[in-house]
């Protein structure tokens, strides 16, 4: 079966976006010309694969078949990292958005993030962090078991979807930075800095680290990505195991996504705007394969 390069051509029209970014920021990052150099030689690398895409003869191996298929994946996950460095590029590292969703989720949803998660007992906290981390493992389960059962046009287009997702909202992040609801409700005094940081057991205890000392972003929580990857594992799990595999996913993802608010990662709207997201990646990659 053919291998499609449009995840290929997904990975350098992202960095080609991040490219321009980066030339044409108003805060221009420290060390501006190592990072362009990074992406020139990636651009290089993800087009020697287009090209080698074009041959019968490489497709045929099973080293490259797998890099093909997985590189994609494997790069956005990377990406996230690279684009913190983008994320101030227009604004100052001060500025965020989250005044106007605040206001937008009282007027709406009365505040969910605000009250949710207050006097609610250690285990469920515990709870609500292992089913926000769970989105962690909703891409390579799918993936695995597609590339496993050979299934490549429905690993692509499964993955596709996915990678779009992050492809928008790394690209959406430097024009509409929003911190989230653990650092805006505080700095708009409606949270006491002590409540910031949820308390319970090991699970909780290691999110907060992934969180607030680890990879996570401050302000990239408009959309959530966590949303619209958790939209693609949904239906992909239906189309797959039909009832068998769609409704625990549903129970899973519906449990990220109250997580999601519940531990101040995300304002409801954020998740809402997520989840719109993943449905458009999901329609533009089923057009596509």
């Amino acid at each position: 079966m053919p291998i499609s390069s449009l995840p290929t051509w997904l990975v350098i029209g992202y960095l080609v976006v991040h490219s321009l970014y980066i030339l044409t920021a108003r805060y221009r990052p420290a060390h501006a010309w190592r990072i362009l150099a990074v992406n020139l030689l990636l651009l290089v690398l993800f087009l020697a694969q287009l090209s080698a895409l074009a041959s019968e003869a490489p497709s045929r191996q099973t080293w490259f078949r797998i890099t093909v298929l997985w590189s994609p994946i494997v790069f956005f996950w990377w990406a996230y990292l690279w684009a913190g460095v983008t994320l101030h590029a227009y604004y100052p590292e001060s500025v965020s958005f989250d005044a106007s969703l605040i206001s937008l989720e009282a007027r709406l949803f009365g505040q969910p993030s605000l009250w949710l998660a207050r006097g609610q007992p250690p285990w469920l906290t515990d709870l609500s962090h292992f089913l926000y981390d769970t989105y962690f493992a909703y891409t390579p389960i799918l993936a695995l078991y597609l590339h496993i059962e050979g299934r490549l046009q429905e690993f692509q287009s499964m993955s596709f979807a996915v990678i779009l997702g992050y492809a928008l909202c790394y690209s959406l992040f430097p024009h509409l930075p929003a911190w989230g609801p653990r650092w805006g409700l505080v700095v708009a005094g409606l949270l006491e800095e002590s409540e910031r940081r949820l308390s319970g057991g090991w699970m909780t205890r290691m999110t907060n680290s992934l969180m607030y000392e680890g990879l996570a972003h401050k302000g990239c929580a408009m959309p959530s990505a966590h949303s619209s990857t958790g939209v693609v594992f949904l239906v992909w799990s239906w189309r797959i195991w039909g009832p068998s595999g769609g409704l625990p996913a549903a129970v899973i993802v519906a449990g990220m996504a109250f997580a999601a608010v519940y531990g101040r990662y995300h304002y409801l709207v954020d998740v809402i705007a997520g989840a719109a997201l993943g449905v458009f990646c999901l329609l533009v990659a089923d057009w596509l394969f």
